[in-house]
């Protein structure tokens, strides 16, 4: 997908303002995007989850929660980690909120319409595949690191502030996406 088209559909990649780290993030997704068959003519159809019966949220949709909430609640938290001395960067938190599910975009995958788990999906879960294609991408280990911990496979890692504070998001807008659905 053309860097472009990635800006219109998130918006918020102009919220990074390092502007190395912005490409790069755009040069991940675009790159996911093009490993797992997705284009912009697609990219509506790649769900966020093929583990709950009847689940319609699309993972455009829900990256798109999760960097929301992200930046607003950066914006609303940053005081505590400031008043105690941690350091936590904004372009950090944007860019794992942008980027923590790009490995989504290779577990599943899109066949003549049809949407369904790529081939390799047991044994390379998103946080593996993304991490993988971030790293390829040039991103620095921060923000690799993120994507590789952000799901159950990061319970007993070391977190950065910035991955458990996108992890906690992303498990906040998951469960609210699953609400009241059954899991397979």
């Amino acid at each position: 997908m053309e860097l472009k088209r990635l800006e219109q559909l998130f918006p918020a990649f102009s919220e990074i303002t390092n502007d190395t780290l912005r490409e790069q993030s755009m040069k991940a997704m675009a790159l996911a995007m093009e490993k797992g068959g997705w284009n912009a003519d697609n990219i509506m159809l790649c769900p966020v989850t093929l583990n709950w019966k009847d689940c319609d949220v699309s993972w455009v949709e829900h990256v798109t929660d999760v960097t929301a909430l992200c930046v607003m609640e950066f914006d609303a938290l940053r005081k505590y980690y400031d008043r105690h001395g941690v350091a936590f960067s904004r372009d950090l938190v944007v860019a794992g909120a942008l980027l923590h599910d790009i490995g989504k975009l290779t577990e599943f995958t899109i066949q003549d319409g049809v949407v369904g788990h790529g081939k390799d999906f047991e044994l390379m879960r998103h946080p593996l595949s993304g991490a993988l294609i971030a790293a390829e991408a040039g991103l620095p280990t921060e923000i690799v690191h993120l994507i590789a911990t952000h799901s159950f496979e990061g319970d007993k890692s070391y977190h950065t502030p910035e991955s458990t504070f996108v992890r906690t998001v992303d498990i906040f807008v998951f469960n609210c996406s699953v609400a009241g659905l059954e899991k397979r």
